[in-house]
């Protein structure tokens, strides 16, 4: 296998971290008909919304473009977890699953784009772009079950 085949397979494993039904419950899909106050309800003060859970990934999916493309070591300017919006209105909901769908449309251009040996040359290489797959796996399982478990 060369490279880009290798990239390619990477790419497809990256979609199925988020989009493909056969896996997981696609994002379009855990997010469709979810207002602003279902996305920002928490079960406690202190656990996550699924509004927070969504600029998370964000935030993570753009940062991983960000090193492979600076090759400098970073976190998210807005730290892990970035906080909600004043005012968590629709509009505000609507441009967080936007940003989400953004970042999550760079790394799959960064992948088409982007050499294995640019990978490797990130801070963190191949393996921590790996991760993400697993990364936007386990947070869509969780908005998945917050719908299920609230009948949303």
């Amino acid at each position: 296998m060369n490279e880009r085949e290798m990239l390619r397979e990477v790419a497809v494993g990256f979609e199925y971290s988020y989009q493909h039904d056969d896996w997981i419950t696609p994002l379009d899909e855990a997010l469709e008909g979810l207002s602003a106050v279902q996305a920002s309800w928490k079960w406690t003060p202190d656990s996550k919304c699924i509004w927070e859970i969504v600029l998370h990934l964000a935030v993570w999916n753009q940062n991983m473009v960000d090193r492979v493309r600076t090759r400098e070591q970073s976190r998210p300017v807005e730290g892990a977890w970035p906080s909600l919006p004043p005012v968590c209105d629709e509009a505000g909901w609507e441009a967080a699953k936007e940003r989400l769908r953004d970042a999550l449309r760079s790394f799959e251009q960064m992948l088409e784009t982007t050499t294995l040996d640019e990978i490797q040359a990130s801070p963190y290489g191949l393996a921590d772009l790996l991760c993400r797959l697993t990364h936007n796996g386990y947070h869509l399982g969780q908005i998945s079950k917050m719908r299920e478990w609230m009948a949303w």
